[in-house]
């Protein structure tokens, strides 16, 4: 009989360690964005200084954004109310404005019209074809929706935004959203 159990108890101690991990795996991470987009997860680790992630390095210097992502070669100069520069040879020409609490993008971006709205209550953004309506589950922290470039069966949309990404200008968020997205 005990032949038997000593199978048993291995496979109850795998089942365990595989969902502990799983746990410690989806919980977001602290210091980055997190996205969870059409079954793909991805993180953006957002410091003073720059947004790294897998294809994607930005240098975040005052008034200007620099790097590659996997769009292409970044260089965007920020402004009072606008952002102006290049990406992958393509022009980035927005105009960003504060509607109350929210933050408005509009214009071209890397040669493609866009279109973003970020308020504490939900994310609005159109950008490559795609439409996210994204409503907060945590004030101006976490927000879930769908978009409407996926089908019926593809979970929801996930973004999650830390404390480094609220400390930037408008202007700034706005180019790092289109650029995550």
């Amino acid at each position: 009989m005990k032949r038997f159990l000593m199978p048993l108890r291995r496979g109850v101690l795998v089942v365990g360690v595989l969902l502990g991990a799983g746990v410690a795996v989806s919980a977001p991470r602290q210091d980055a964005i997190n996205l969870r987009i059409a079954r793909e997860q991805y993180n953006l680790v957002v410091t003073p200084g720059e947004v790294t992630g897998q294809d994607f390095q930005l240098t975040r210097a005052p008034g200007e954004l620099r790097g590659r992502t996997y769009l292409g070669t970044v260089a965007v100069q920020l402004k009072d109310g606008e952002a102006r520069g290049a990406l992958g040879g393509a022009t980035v020409n927005l105009k960003v404005t504060k509607e109350g609490d929210a933050i408005v993008a509009k214009g071209g971006f890397g040669g493609r019209p866009v279109n973003l709205k970020l308020s504490p209550s939900e994310m609005t953004v159109y950008v490559r074809d795609c439409t996210y309506r994204l409503k907060a589950q945590e004030d101006g922290r976490f927000y879930v929706g769908k978009r409407s470039c996926d089908i019926a069966s593809t979970p929801p949309s996930e973004v999650w935004l830390p404390d480094e990404f609220h400390a930037a200008t408008p202007e700034e968020k706005a180019v790092i959203l289109l650029l995550a997205l």
